[in-house]
């Protein structure tokens, strides 16, 4: 199994943990509680991801394509605080890909939280 899929099924597992109880024990919203567990699992990654950028063998990273799909499958919150927080992928020259990705999931789920609160849950 390749690094980016077991950072990625790791991601995923997280953002589980998180998204369950509040949507089986706090009855949140699925929508939502999505959101708010991909986002924390989204934060959380990116800030393991620059501890490991400053560490000395800097070899181990969490792979953009992770950030990335974290990003579109919900955690755009988290990447968010994740870049002002970390000062993570800053960098608008070298990580552009990241910042377009970004701003497309952002809007995407923006259209879809305007959707949920407008037609879905009432």
């Amino acid at each position: 199994m390749s690094f980016t899929l077991e950072a990625g099924l790791l991601a995923l597992a997280l953002a589980a943990v998180i998204y369950l109880p509040l949507y089986m024990e706090f009855q949140v919203p699925v929508y939502i509680a999505w959101l708010v567990g991909a986002s924390v699992s989204t934060f959380v990654f990116y800030g393991l991801d620059k501890v490991l950028s400053r560490s000395r063998k800097g070899r181990i990273r969490v792979p953009e394509l992770v950030l990335n799909i974290m990003a579109l499958a919900g955690g755009f919150v988290g990447a968010w605080a994740g870049r002002l927080v970390w000062h993570h992928k800053t960098n608008v020259r070298k990580h552009r890909g990241m910042l377009v990705v970004l701003i497309v999931s952002t809007l995407l789920h923006a259209g879809g939280i305007y959707a949920w609160f407008r037609f879905f849950n009432k």
